[in-house]
């Protein structure tokens, strides 16, 4: 059976679940750097498809956890997220 769902990242598509509000609903997460235990994460968080907000975030190696994170926790959920599939695919690159 097909029925149309909502999706984070399709901000044409007006959705009864997203709660309305002046929040993104797409972001974008790259890695600015990865070195001397240090990688660097950046985001751009998107609304009606144009830029609404963006910063870096660091994430420590050693310590395993993030130095700089973001103050949304959904916004920091989703770059632990994007974080772990990088690590992920690095060790299978190794």
């Amino acid at each position: 059976m097909l029925r149309d769902l909502c999706n984070l990242g399709y901000a044409a598509q007006q959705c009864a679940r997203f709660p309305a509000n002046d929040g993104a609903d797409a972001v974008r997460f790259t890695i600015a750097r990865d070195d001397s235990g240090l990688i660097g994460l950046y985001y751009v968080a998107e609304k009606n498809h144009l830029p609404h907000s963006h910063g870096p975030l660091e994430y420590s190696r050693a310590a395993g956890v993030f130095t700089v994170a973001h103050g949304d926790a959904m916004l920091q959920r989703q770059a632990e997220a994007y974080l772990a599939s990088y690590l992920r695919r690095q060790q299978h690159a190794a």
